[in-house]
């Protein structure tokens, strides 16, 4: 049915001087994606693409397109010559295929980017919309409210006619914003936080602190799903897993700090850890999916102490938003099904009865000294295990003996 695809870029577009780092960017990242579509053709039009199928089905090209970031928007054409009967006949083709009801009312809209052609965009669009009323039962003409619009785009290399776009994911092209460490706990929100920093550009990895026997191989696995789901927005298509074995450090965490502040302790640790292992692998920020008020550690107060074990940046992409919007990403992104599995993380297997909801810095560092945790940090750092992940591969837990400090996987 359709003969190309045609592809419009999001925000990048708004940058001067900068839009040609981003547009060689944007065309890596396409091509990386689309090469296991060995006939496709690829064409830049420097502000748009356009994918000529030659046989391809356009549904499978669209699911590709739909996880590759930094794509505005993009529509199904069929491609036609300057003749105004054979672009009336292309345009009756798609409006009927797409027509759902008896009547509805549409408009022409014409770009005409070959200023060769002897017409103007008004004269192009009145000559065509002629030529289809009289063939299209139902069809009637409103040009400030249309239920449909037939777009005809006049180029030198042809004419482009199509009917709607697709909207696509938006932001900035995959690795042109720096590196991200997600703090990937296995709940709704983490996934989403990734997900929403891989759209504004940033590549991320990920760091899961895991505590068995209390946490089960089961929700590790959980964790390593959604790493997977997540790596299909990726350029690249891959993201290492961290996974640091945390189980001393929550039990003495839990044996030794006041009943309130085991939330805030922990976290303190997890970032001083997280923090250590960005300086390691010259990881630019942290990131988080804390949502102001939603649980007792994410007031800003409890933000600011954990704040205070690290001058790495924190970003929190979910700081504003409300739980039903997050589940709605996390839905579009397909993370909901996989996060709602009822395993625990280590977050939720010591939640106190009363965590603290306004912590302060000297109180956390008053407990956090009566741990003394630094050489079981030094010893989970060392045996942090990194798992090697593929949106093209599935992996899984073969085994983790929890009797030893270092555990395979």
């Amino acid at each position: 049915m359709y003969d190309v695809i045609l592809v419009r870029f999001g925000e990048m577009t708004l940058k001067k001087k900068n839009y040609n780092t981003f547009l060689k960017q944007i065309n890596n990242n396409i091509k990386q994606k689309l090469k296991i579509f060995p006939n496709l053709e690829i064409k830049d039009a420097r502000h748009r693409i356009y994918l000529f199928l030659n046989g391809h089905k356009h549904e499978e090209v669209i699911e590709v397109l739909n996880t590759i970031v930094g794509l505005s928007s993009y529509s199904l054409c069929k491609i036609t010559s300057k003749d105004f009967d054979e672009i009336s006949q292309t345009a009756i083709q798609l409006i009927n295929y797409a027509k759902k009801k008896e009547r509805i009312t549409f408009k022409v809209e014409t770009n005409r980017s070959d200023k060769s052609f002897p017409y103007n965009s008004l004269e192009i669009s009145q000559e065509v919309a002629k030529r289809i009323l009289p063939k299209i039962p139902g069809l009637m003409v409103n040009v400030h409210h249309p239920e449909m619009t037939l777009f005809i785009d006049f180029r030198t290399e042809g004419v482009f006619v199509y009917l709607d776009s697709i909207p696509g994911l938006g932001g900035f092209p995959g690795g042109m914003a720096g590196s991200g460490l997600v703090m990937m706990s296995g709940g709704i929100d983490s996934p989403v936080s990734a997900f929403l920093s891989i759209k504004k550009g940033v590549n991320i990895q990920a760091i899961h602190f895991y505590s068995p026997p209390h946490t089960s191989i089961l929700s590790l696995q959980k964790v390593i799903d959604l790493c997977e789901r997540l790596c299909e927005y990726m350029p690249n298509g891959k993201m290492n897993l961290m996974v640091v074995p945390f189980t001393k450090i929550q039990e003495k965490i839990y044996q030794s700090v006041d009943d309130s502040y085991i939330i805030t302790i922990m976290r303190r640790i997890m970032y001083k850890i997280a923090h250590q292992v960005c300086q390691k692998y010259n990881i630019d920020c942290i990131i988080n999916g804390e949502s102001i008020g939603q649980v007792a550690s994410q007031t800003i107060e409890s933000m600011k102490v954990v704040n205070e074990v690290t001058n790495i940046p924190i970003l929190r992409p979910l700081l504003t938003y409300d739980k039903t919007e997050i589940i709605e990403i996390a839905r579009k992104i397909k993370t909901y099904d996989i996060s709602i599995r009822p395993f625990d993380d280590c977050c939720t297997i010591f939640v106190p009865k009363h965590p603290v909801i306004k912590p302060t810095i000297k109180k956390a560092i008053y407990e956090e000294e009566k741990c003394n945790l630094q050489q079981e940090i030094e010893q989970a750092i060392k045996n942090i295990e990194i798992i090697e992940l593929s949106s093209n591969n599935h992996y899984s837990v073969l085994e983790i003996d929890t009797n030893q400090d270092k555990f395979e996987i």
